[in-house]
């Protein structure tokens, strides 16, 4: 054990000690923390050396991450548009040599063998534009929407199928922006047809169940849920009622309620087939919005005027969601699983049985996975289901399977709302004005006429039919075929002869509506004649014009070249119009990408001047460090060096 020779005047050895070893330590540290700096080049090694500095460069450093994320997103993007934009250029190309096959084809001089050998021309060209509609950029699909990863144009029924989304593929160029990046083949391409639109308001009837984000609300801005405010003049007076955390219709019936019950009113609130009822407790009641709200008004209760009588909210639009159950469409009606459907498209004849659908979603499911490259979902308005024919060069129909599903469900292709001059493409149906158009000759040799001029629906010609064939004292009655699609004609007379439909004074009219017919009779079976389906629906891309235009060239048909080569020159223009709006996407995207990059090299330079090190000064430092060190060391050995001196007092 050291002794400490007790004097005032002397510093003991364990202070010398200490002051030697804390010395050292600290000039150490100085010189590590030198060092440190300059191997990271940074200006503090720990953010407690500059915490200001630290706490800047961190909010730097998460914007210089985002920017180059951003960057990464918008170089992404222009490489996708610019392999759009060749592409587009390819198909103009395509489009333009097709354009020109039909043009030196529409002369009646070409002979049908060379129509046939510039068939197989324009079949190679059908066959590069599904390769260009295939086309891939880093191993994604650019025009199969938000499907990238599936090949969106196929083989399929005799023609081209596409099996794409619809969608917009978006990335997010800024915070809190985002901008497309691809065009969807069914847009490019016209790939889909023009919808199958449900004529049936399927909306279902309001219940307890039905959810706020199924309902339009009463002025169509959806339901904004919040509090609103109850006055019982006499009664409990004035008490609100939070619907913030009501999920269902049915909820915000029960917190009304209770709200009145807990306030002492007797008021009460239930849910009706298409709104909300307030039944008054004998009181007269006032229902308003707070100043910040909305909720009454859009429940349809708003209620300024004092009242004692009940209160029948304004129809809430309940939509059609995937959840919707069959049973509630149609207002509670709900409609005929039964019989089915029969979708025919192109070769292919499919019967969609629908018998164990329990909801939309079921119904949708079952239509598109029955093989006939149909493409159902819910309508934008939520009113109804929309049927699309995804193959081009294909016609699409849909009819019953003995039953009403299909006309239940609004998606029946020819009905009683049809109008006439949508027939057969949209030529519509061809008639003598003034005279009679159809000739019926019944099986007992009976006759009658039918003038079509005030018809204007398919539903207007069959009423007008059975008025004649009353008139005319005949048997003969017209409907809608039980099965399939298109005017049935039953003949009830009972002759052995054969049923005759076709047209009065040269009029095309039968032949349009596909009545131009003959049955002949059978023992023992109902006489009756069933026509085509008139109304089929196609895509209206130049996928489809291109197979029209190839048929016609194989069928020697001028008339038919004359029709594709129209229909190729104005789809043409539509490609060339979509041409420029990925043109002004892909400037739009560069000068982004521009911006992005200025903005990252910005933020880098602060960030430099804020973590940076300036070596000059560093290297002064840990040269100084060492000086600091070495100088230490040597005053400490001088220090430890005792003698017997340091002990005598």
């Amino acid at each position: 054990m050291a002794v400490s020779p007790v004097s005032l005047t002397r510093v003991t050895q364990n202070i010398r000690t200490d002051f030697t070893a804390l010395t050292l330590q600290q000039n150490q540290l100085d010189l590590f923390n030198a060092m440190a700096r300059i191997s990271t080049g940074r200006s503090y090694v720990t953010p407690g050396e500059d915490p200001a500095a630290a706490a800047r460069a961190l909010k730097l450093n998460q914007a210089l991450s985002q920017q180059e994320q951003f960057g990464k997103n918008l170089e992404y993007a222009d490489g996708v548009l610019a392999s759009t934009d060749s592409s587009i250029a390819e198909i103009d190309s395509l489009l333009i040599e097709a354009s020109s096959i039909a043009s030196m084809n529409v002369s009646n001089l070409t002979s049908a063998d060379e129509r046939d050998a510039e068939a197989e021309l324009v079949a190679g060209i059908l066959g590069q534009l599904v390769a260009v509609g295939n086309r891939q950029f880093n191993g994604r699909y650019i025009f199969g929407g938000r499907r990238t990863d599936e090949m969106p144009f196929v083989d399929a029924l005799g023609g081209v199928a596409y099996l794409g989304d619809t969608g917009d593929l978006l990335t997010r160029v800024d915070e809190g922006l985002t901008a497309e990046v691809n065009v969807p083949g069914n847009l490019l391409y016209g790939a889909l047809s023009s919808q199958i639109a449900g004529n049936v308001d399927l909306r279902p009837i309001l219940s307890d169940t039905t959810r706020f984000d199924s309902l339009s609300g009463a002025g169509g801005h959806g339901i904004r849920l919040g509090q609103l405010v109850i006055n019982e003049d006499g009664g409990a007076g004035l008490f609100r009622v939070d619907l913030s955390k009501a999920d269902t219709i049915g909820d915000a019936a029960d917190m009304i309620t209770a709200a009145a019950v807990a306030a002492g009113s007797s008021l009460t609130a239930s849910v009706g087939d298409s709104g909300l009822v307030i039944t008054p407790g004998g009181s007269q009641v006032t229902i308003t919005d707070t100043s910040v709200g909305a909720v009454a008004a859009d429940l349809g209760i708003l209620t300024s005027e004092p009242t004692s009588a009940e209160i029948t909210g304004d129809d809430l639009g309940v939509r059609l969601t995937s959840l919707t159950l069959v049973e509630n469409l149609s207002g509670g009606a709900g409609i005929d699983l039964d019989g089915g459907l029969i979708i025919t498209n192109g070769p292919e004849s499919v019967t969609v049985d629908v018998s164990g659908a329990l909801t939309v979603q079921d119904l949708i499911n079952k239509i598109n996975n029955a093989g006939a490259y149909v493409l159902a979902r819910i309508s934008a308005d939520g009113a109804g289901i929309d049927l699309f024919n995804q193959v081009s060069g294909t016609s699409l129909t849909v009819g019953e399977n003995g039953g009403t599903t299909a006309a239940d469900l609004g998606v029946r292709t020819l009905d009683v709302s049809t109008p006439l001059d949508r027939l057969n493409m949209g030529k519509g149906v061809t008639r003598m004005e003034g005279k009679t158009d159809l000739a019926i000759t019944a099986a007992d040799g009976q006759s009658f006429e039918v003038n079509l001029d005030d018809a204007v629906t398919v539903g207007d010609v069959i009423d007008l039919i059975n008025a004649a064939a009353v008139e005319a004292g005949v048997s003969v009655t017209a409907s809608f075929a039980v099965v399939g699609n298109g005017i049935r004609i039953v003949d009830e007379t009972g002759g052995d002869g054969d049923l005759v439909v076709g047209g009065a004074n040269l009029s095309q009219a039968a032949l349009d509506l596909g009545v131009d017919r003959r049955a002949s009779s059978e023992d023992g079976l109902e006489l009756s004649l069933s026509g085509g389906d008139v109304n089929p629906t196609r895509t209206e891309g130049f996928l489809d014009a291109l197979v029209q235009l190839e048929e016609a060239l194989r069928h020697d048909d001028t008339q038919g070249i004359t029709l594709a080569a129209q229909r190729l020159d104005a789809l043409a223009e539509e490609v060339r119009r979509v041409h420029g709006i990925v043109g002004a996407r892909s400037q739009s995207m560069q000068s982004k990408l521009q911006q992005m990059q200025d903005a990252s090299y910005t933020t880098q330079t602060l960030l430099s001047e804020v973590e940076d090190l300036d070596f000059t000064e560093a290297v002064t430092r840990m040269q100084a460090a060492q000086y600091q060190l070495q100088a230490g060391m040597q005053t400490s050995a001088q220090l430890m060096n005792l003698s017997l001196m340091d002990f005598l007092g």
